[in-house]
């Protein structure tokens, strides 16, 4: 029996599709010296192959692949996207419409002055700014009638520009950027190192790239006469025992009694402490607590230790400091702070925003009474709320079918952004309501990243006919016309950051790779400057940056009404 693997290809999307998804997914794995070609420009180049050997795909595949993506990217962005907007996050907006309107201006120009059409200058639009959100509203955009093509314009046509626009331009984006942020410091005469030390300082972080973190152990010591009189009849609040030693005493057996104490407890001589604390720690207590005075009492030490992940919810909470929580002495310990899904440097005065997730260790009881404070502990399920998932996806559907009528005009938004305002919707109340449209991090990961790879496929697959083409008619000056969107909204965001909003440049840097939406250039300018403080920049703007990205590609084809 012959079996004709290219004719099989012809006939099923689903072959297809896996096909190039899995050569693009090993492709995206190969490493150049230090630099990784990523899965996005794998599948990308391997669906532009394939597309220029004939191969295509159906409408249905590649719409349920874009809306997909979409609608994840409005989950991720939901749990911070109005905190940034109610609170101190005007600095990161008005910088992340700096960068994107520049960048809008610099193509709408470059495409007038080299004739270019609303087909490739969407794409360069996205392609430079390495946004499949921006490629993602554009094609929406033209796809639900907001311009008006010309008499004999293929539509079609116009959308395979898109996609030839956005693979030409799309590396020369993500390396840019990555080069920019990378020697803008040393152009500008900045230490960037000395630059987040000194934001470090200002705002007391601690900042330790490789800080280990441990679980909390549970040791007991027999107080002695010489601990005794150290404490000197004062109370554990006065004597500040967790200063002094980095341990919370978690209970007292005294004449055969347990208790646990407050913090107007007092120790006397002859009593068994239950000290909690990371083992570092235990190892630097004074000898005063262990110097042959360990004792090992099964029922002082029948503590069950816990590592939780709380949401930050209530609005009691939301605005004001980690500090004033005063985790320690409510005996529990911070291990990290996650926001938009980025890990934050330790800072005592970080203002905490609805979404932020605290991972705290300590006794079991203690850390259920913390969250209960804070906001609620993250489901420990691998079951998505599929219910809300599918609802809220049909509620984006009927929001992008809705159409606005002002005399002759009628617009539409279109199902990216009907997607991801209903993404962000649901987001949003899965911040501030737990039970309702829970969706594991991995599961979640895993819808947008099977969105994004099915949206690259078709995109390739249809560019990849006349990619030749257009590389030998306008190649050099899309390639060019990528270069200048890449790098000049970027000066001109440094630019406005320094002089107008006079931010520290370490987060500058950050939030100008977080505007751009790029972890790997984040991951730059980290590594410049020897610290995960640019993080917090970077944070400030993501949020925001999808949904602005998103409409900006949604806003460029105006240009052409």
């Amino acid at each position: 029996m012959t079996i004709d693997f290219v004719t099989l290809l012809h006939q099923s999307d689903s072959l297809l599709l896996f096909v190039v998804l899995a050569f693009g997914l090993l492709l995206g794995k190969v490493r150049i010296g230090t630099f990784q070609i990523g899965n996005t420009i794998g599948v990308l180049f391997t669906a532009l192959l394939f597309g220029q050997m004939g191969f295509h795909f159906t409408t249905s595949t590649e719409n349920v692949g874009f809306m997909l993506f979409i609608f994840c990217v409005g989950i991720e962005a939901g749990p911070h996207f109005f905190s940034v907007f109610l609170r101190d996050g005007i600095h990161y907006i008005s910088l992340t419409l700096v960068i994107l309107l520049s960048a809008l201006l610099l193509t709408v120009g470059l495409a007038k002055v080299f004739n270019l059409g609303p087909g490739l200058a969407a794409g360069i639009l996205a392609g430079s700014l390495t946004s499949t959100p921006a490629l993602v509203g554009a094609q929406d955009a033209l796809r639900s009638g907001l311009l008006n093509l010309p008499h004999q314009t293929d539509m079609q046509a116009v959308l395979d520009n898109m996609g030839i626009g956005y693979a030409l331009t799309y590396l020369v984006g993500l390396v840019g950027l990555m080069v920019v942020v990378r020697y803008l410091p040393a152009l500008a005469r900045l230490d960037l190192s000395t630059e987040a030390q000194k934001i470090a300082r200002e705002r007391g972080l601690s900042d330790n790239e490789n800080r280990k973190t441990y679980l909390p152990i549970i040791r007991a010591y027999r107080v002695g006469p010489e601990l005794a009189a150290w404490m000197g009849g004062r109370t554990l609040r006065e004597t500040g025992i967790y200063p002094h030693t980095g341990c919370y005493v978690e209970r007292i057996r005294r004449n055969g009694i347990l208790a646990s104490p407050d913090g107007d407890a007092v120790i006397q001589e002859g009593d068994e402490i239950a000290l909690v604390g990371y083992p570092t720690s235990h190892e630097k207590l004074d000898v005063n607590y262990r110097n042959g005075k360990e004792v090992f009492d099964k029922d002082l030490l029948d503590l069950q230790i816990v590592t939780e992940e709380i949401v930050v919810k209530n609005d009691a909470i939301v605005g004001r400091h980690l500090a004033e929580l005063n985790l320690t002495e409510k005996g529990c310990f911070l291990n990290r702070i996650v926001r938009s899904q980025i890990e934050m440097p330790f800072d005592r005065n970080i203002m905490l925003q609805k979404g932020d997730v605290l991972q705290i260790s300590g006794e079991k009881q203690r850390v259920k009474q913390l969250a209960g404070k804070i906001g609620f502990i993250s489901i420990h399920s691998q079951t998505t709320d599929l219910v809300a998932f599918t609802t809220f996806f049909v509620l984006g559907l009927l929001i992008g079918s809705v159409s606005l009528v002002f005399g002759q005009i009628e617009f539409g938004l279109g199902n990216a952004v009907g997607l991801l305002l209903a993404g962000i919707l649901m987001g949003y109340l899965r911040a501030n309501h737990p039970t309702v449209g829970y969706v594991p991090p991995g599961a979640l990961r895993l819808a947008k990243d099977l969105g994004l790879a099915v949206f690259m496929v078709s995109t390739g697959l249809k560019a990849g006919g006349g990619i030749l083409d257009h590389l030998s008619e306008v190649g050099a000056v899309v390639l060019f016309s990528g270069m200048v969107v890449t790098a000049l909204p970027v000066l001109i965001g440094y630019l406005f950051g320094v002089w107008v909003l006079k931010m520290n440049p370490a987060l500058l840097l950050g939030a100008i790779t977080g505007a751009r939406t790029c972890a790997p250039a984040m991951d730059v300018v980290n590594e410049a400057a020897n610290s995960s403080i640019p993080a917090l920049g970077y944070a400030g703007t993501y949020a925001v940056a999808n949904v602005m990205l998103t409409l900006a590609g949604s806003f460029i084809i105006s240009f052409w009404l």
